[in-house]
């Protein structure tokens, strides 16, 4: 029905006999009554239930905190009774909740509009004197018609509890601010919290307060920590095993809970194991005690299931992979190598998961085939010795150890020899068993090589006691017949004598060192004591450069190494003076080595060490070291089989070529710098021109022109040796052909002022030169055939500094490399301007640090 049709029906005369108009008025009030007897029970309901709320917050908001937690057990369950009351006792007006009657919803309707005389009530009354009476009828249609239009007027409003009225303590606030501040603090343990106020009285396993666990992984292998608690634990998949290295340990801390059990079980194990805690600091307050925090520790070693229960609550459970730590592995990449003084070389691979910290090698002695049944007494035990470990430990990296054992007593006999590396953990790999002989030290004299044997005999078995006096007497028959010195006779008849008079094996131990004295005084007199000097100043050295010393220290083992080295030329060079006969004549063409070549190699060491380069001072320290053990007295200095004195001559003048190649360059890096410096205006006094003011534009075209000029020079020599090659036959040598094109591009960009470019060109000559030179020698002994082909070149043919003999040919300078001047200076002026850069305060900090690790040495 519309309203305009409800204007119309109030127009016209309201009679008892109207069914339109008492259909909407009834139609309108049961709309009213349903809408106000649903909001007057909701009002009813809230208010009766708002108490119980607001004691359902206080708990779960407290709860939240964790007060059940902080309280003795027994607490949890009587709060949780005592917050049951509350609720029972505040939810006494529940029960009294009825759905309201009609007269209630009209009376509510008629209370909210504003009516005081119940008009709605009216609708529903009819007349009940004067029904039969016309002009009773027009006034009772009147006052209904009066009544609906008030009806139209009439609305129900919403539902106005104000429950407020039942709590005046305003404790709806307090609880609200528990649940909010109880939510951020619980931090996802929610439920476990609201459940911990009801746990048994009766049992004594309580709730741990804080529980932290995670996983240390050995310091070796650089591996983070494995958190599996916390935020960084949620990042991980649930379920999945956890991969930990072997030798990690798993610490679990907990707090407020000790009687908690961590078992550790194995996949095969039968009974899980059970981790115990550590002993908590010694304390007199037990209450206290309890507080303090509880760690269980287990190293994981195997694959298992580690789980954490609180009673027959499991509180945490985790499978552990554990990577296995292999053992290292250590093998002979070579067979060991004898170096002309007698040291052994090793060359080997160490292999580890992580990396090995120690390695050594060690010796056994072969059974004696002839006799089985006896049981030999060694005086001294088998030379073990450690081995030098890459520069950078890695997984798999090679390494090299140089070993002297000419003067160990065992020195000369076949034995067995095993490595053996170590790693982080304490495993332990061991190589097969290679069977090699020990080297011995060369005696040309036959009576220091008799009392050497007799040595190694007694070392080695002390059984040998009566065979090695019976040797002694026999050496010393007939003394003159033999040529004996009055000093070699008495020293043998001493030990001779201490020989008999030795009475047990100590006593015979202590004749070791006397035989190898008398040996040594035999053979070389005085030599040998300045050449293990020698050797002990160099071993000093290298592991001063290793282990980075400082530069005092560097300086100072330099220079005992070079005392050292003066003391064994001096000694060597009397041997010669008094064994001539032994030495056959120099060739005047021969190359030879003097002690000012050696002491300009000490004075590079030096430098290159304090320059920062010490990886290059450790290489050319063990290129001298080379070169001192090829040095050697009465070397033959014959010529090669079928190499002419021509070839030779022209072989020297390749050489001589190379070297002045390596001076043109060095020149010409000179010239580079003086010219820059005179491009700058830079008036800074010039240390390697000796000059006391800056090079003058002249100066330096005059340096130029003849540096065009020597470099043309050159090249001009090489070109007229490739023709005397071509008359002798030699055929065509590509390599010198590439270096007279480069020196004549050389020649060319000296005369056009481009010293860099030169300087380039001049490199590509001189690795041609050399390149060209090795061809030729090859050629001319043979195409590497015969016993002085560079393919089968013995030790005996080199020169002292471990190069191609004089009479094979000239110093190429390809074997041997040594640091020339261009990168000692380059590696100066980088080294002057790092400290240049670190020495400034105000450059950032990040900067900084990284400069000061590259000026660290490691």
């Amino acid at each position: 029905m519309s309203p305009n049709d409800s204007d119309q029906d109030l127009d016209r005369p309201v009679t008892p006999e109207s069914p339109g108009l008492g259909t909407f008025i009834r139609m309108r009030l049961e709309r009213l009554v349903r809408h106000s007897r649903l909001a007057l029970f909701v009002e009813r309901l809230w208010r009766a239930l708002l108490p119980v709320l607001v004691v359902i917050g206080l708990f779960v908001g407290v709860s939240w905190l964790g007060l059940w937690l902080m309280l003795p057990v027994w607490a949890g369950p009587i709060g949780a009774l005592l917050f049951a009351a509350a609720a029972v006792w505040a939810a006494k007006d529940l029960v009294k909740v009825r759905w309201p009657s009609r007269e209630d919803a009209l009376a509510r309707v008629e209370k909210s509009s504003g009516y005081a005389h119940r008009p709605l009530t009216a609708l529903e009354d009819e007349i009940s004197v004067g029904a039969g009476n016309a002009e009773s009828r027009a006034i009772w249609a009147l006052h209904l018609r009066r009544t609906a239009e008030a009806l139209a007027a009439i609305r129900s409003k919403a539902p106005d509890p104000q429950a407020y009225r039942r709590d005046p303590w305003a404790l709806r606030v307090l609880a609200a601010c528990l649940l909010v501040i109880g939510f951020a603090t619980a931090t996802g343990d929610y439920g476990g919290r609201l459940v911990s106020a009801f746990q048994n009285p009766f049992s004594s396993v309580e709730a741990p307060t804080r529980l932290d666990a995670w996983v240390t992984p050995p310091v070796y292998t650089d591996e983070p920590p494995i958190y599996l608690t916390g935020e960084s634990a949620q990042l991980r998949a649930a379920g999945a095993p956890v991969s930990v290295p072997e030798g990690s340990v798993l610490v679990v801390r907990t707090q407020g809970a000790s009687e908690l059990v961590m078992t550790f079980a194995r996949a095969e194990d039968a009974e899980p194991l059970v981790i115990e805690p550590q002993e908590k600091e010694e304390t007199a307050d037990a209450d206290l005690k309890k507080l303090l925090p509880v760690e269980r520790r287990l190293e994981l070693e195997n694959t298992g299931i580690v789980e954490l229960r609180n009673g027959d609550e499991a509180l945490m459970s985790y499978t552990f992979a554990v990577r296995p730590d292999n053992a290292p592995e250590i093998r002979l990449t070579d067979d060991p190598e004898a170096q002309l003084s007698g040291a052994l070389k090793f060359s080997y691979l160490v292999n580890d998961d992580y990396g090995v910290v120690g390695a050594e090698a060690r010796i056994r002695p072969l059974p004696d085939p002839d006799d089985k049944d006896r049981t030999p007494r060694p005086l001294v035990e088998a030379p073990q010795f450690p081995l030098s470990l890459p520069p950078r430990a890695g997984t798999a990296k090679t390494a090299e150890t140089i070993r002297d054992l000419t003067s160990h007593p065992w020195a000369g006999s076949e034995v067995n020899l095993m490595l053996l590396a170590r790693d982080q953990a304490g495993q332990e790999g061991l190589s097969p068993d290679y069977r090699i002989t020990l080297p011995q030290r060369r005696f040309s004299k036959p009576l220091a090589r008799a009392v050497v044997e007799q040595r190694r005999n007694l070392a080695l078995d002390a059984q040998n006691h009566a065979e090695v006096i019976i040797a002694f007497d026999a050496l010393m028959l007939a003394p003159e017949m033999f040529d004996f010195k009055a000093r070699d006779y008495l020293g043998m008849r001493f030990a001779y004598g201490e020989l008999v008079n030795a009475r047990s094996d100590d006593e015979l131990k202590e004749l070791l060192p006397l035989l190898w004295d008398l040996a040594l005084s035999i053979e070389d007199g005085d030599l040998s004591a300045a050449e293990r000097k020698l050797r002990d100043a160099q071993e000093a050295l290298r592991k001063a450069l290793e282990d980075g010393a400082s530069d005092e220290e560097i300086q100072k083992l330099t220079q005992q190494l070079r005392e050292a080295l003066n003391e064994y030329m001096q000694a060597l060079a009397e041997q010669m003076r008094q064994n001539p006969q032994a030495m056959q004549p120099f060739d005047n063409n021969q190359q030879t080595l003097s002690q000012q070549d050696l002491s300009e190699m000490l004075d590079r060491i030096e430098e290159l060490a304090r320059t920062g380069s010490r990886d290059a001072a450790r290489e050319l320290l063990a290129q001298m070291q080379q070169m001192l053990e090829n040095l050697q007295a009465g070397r033959p200095q014959m010529a090669p089989n079928g190499m002419s004195s021509e070839m030779m001559e022209m072989l020297n003048k390749l050489g001589e070529m190379i070297q002045r190649q390596q001076q043109l360059m060095d020149d010409t890096h000179r010239f580079n710098q003086d010219q820059q410096q005179q491009q700058r205006g830079d008036q800074q006094q010039q240390g390697q021109q000796g000059q006391g003011q800056q090079m003058t534009q002249e100066q330096l075209e005059q340096m130029l022109k003849q540096l065009q000029q020597g470099q043309g020079d050159l090249a001009q020599q090489l070109q007229q040796l490739m023709e005397q090659l071509g008359q002798n036959g030699m055929g065509q040598n590509d390599s010198l052909g590439e270096a007279g094109e480069s020196m004549g591009q050389a020649q060319e960009s000296l005369g056009e002022g481009q010293g860099e470019q030169a300087l380039g060109q001049q490199g590509n000559a001189l690795d041609a030169l050399r390149r060209g030179a090795q061809g030729l020698t090859e050629q001319m002994m043979g195409q590497g055939e015969g016993p002085g082909s560079p393919s089968g070149r013995a030790p005996m043919d080199e020169d002292p500094l471990g190069r191609p003999r004089r009479t094979e040919g000239p110093d190429f300078n390809n074997r041997v490399r040594i640091p020339d001047e261009i990168d000692v200076q380059r590696a100066r002026r980088i080294l002057e301007e790092l400290r240049r850069r670190f020495s400034d305060p105000s450059r950032p900090k990040l900067e900084l640090d990284y400069l000061e690790r590259l000026l660290k040495r490691y």
